[in-house]
């Protein structure tokens, strides 16, 4: 029996994630090392994977109610409220109740391949999408609390389709839309995870557009954030028209790139 399979076809077979009971009873018999090592390999794999359907049912736990009733339900976050250059992202997705988002949650936990990678899941699988960008005039004029409400309300209003209910991570839509606003929103609602990476993804891309225009700052490395790199190119080249200018240090930088 234990010549039945090469290690090489062992490792196809366990490559699937669903396989039979009876051979996996079979390969346990067999005393070769690699098909050992293999096994041990499968099941820590599937114990992963396990966890994280778990996971996965946790967060959609608050998506149900709705989709049991037939009712729409739109996630919605923000990406880019504390950089100095660049605009607010905010996203609104709505899931089909069948999706297999099994990794989807904060973006910020997410490293950027497994980002692209889920952001491309999201594109497949969801039943609408709607992307808002506030302008740094925007923020400069609405202040960035104000512009973020407005960027996720357009979000909402570009939609397709009106959802019945918004999930929202930690503010609340100026839309006359019912609507539940949860702290770390984007760790507990599948929803407002998938808005997250939609979000942090297209900013991310608009920021490195921008580094094609303005080099000498880094956006595609930080994203406009106020590290010692865009510092340094605010003092030597001055501030761009993607700036803010009601942030500090920005506000005191009067050269103008």
């Amino acid at each position: 029996m234990k010549n039945k399979y090469t290690v090489k076809a062992v490792k196809e077979i366990l490559a699937d994630n669903e396989v039979d009971k009876e051979l996996l009873a079979e390969l346990s018999e067999d005393s070769r090392s690699g098909v050992k090592n293999l096994l041990e390999q499968y099941y820590k794999g599937q114990t992963k994977r396990q966890e994280l359907i778990t996971r996965f049912h946790q967060k959609e736990f608050l998506e149900k109610p709705y989709w049991d009733n037939g009712a729409v339900v739109a996630g919605v976050d923000e990406v880019g409220r504390g950089p100095l250059a660049g605009p607010v992202v905010t996203a609104a997705v709505i899931l089909p109740s069948d999706n297999t988002l099994y990794e989807v949650d904060d973006s910020k936990k997410l490293s950027s391949t497994k980002r692209d990678e889920l952001y491309r899941q999201i594109c497949d699988q969801a039943i609408d999408i709607s992307i808002g960008v506030g302008s740094p005039h925007l923020i400069d004029t609405q202040n960035i609390y104000h512009a973020t409400e407005l960027t996720m309300a357009d979000s909402i209003n570009n939609l397709y389709l009106e959802p019945d209910h918004i999930l929202v991570d930690a503010m609340t839509i100026p839309v006359d839309i019912p609507q539940t606003k949860l702290i770390k929103g984007d760790a507990k609602s599948l929803s407002i995870g998938a808005a997250s990476i939609v979000a942090k993804v297209a900013r991310d891309r608009l920021m490195t557009m921008y580094s094609h225009i303005y080099p000498e700052f880094g956006f595609e490395r930080n994203d406009g954030y106020g590290t010692k790199e865009h510092l340094k190119a605010l003092d030597t080249v001055g501030r761009t028209k993607i700036h803010r200018l009601s942030f500090a240090p920005v506000k005191n930088i009067h050269k103008l790139y």
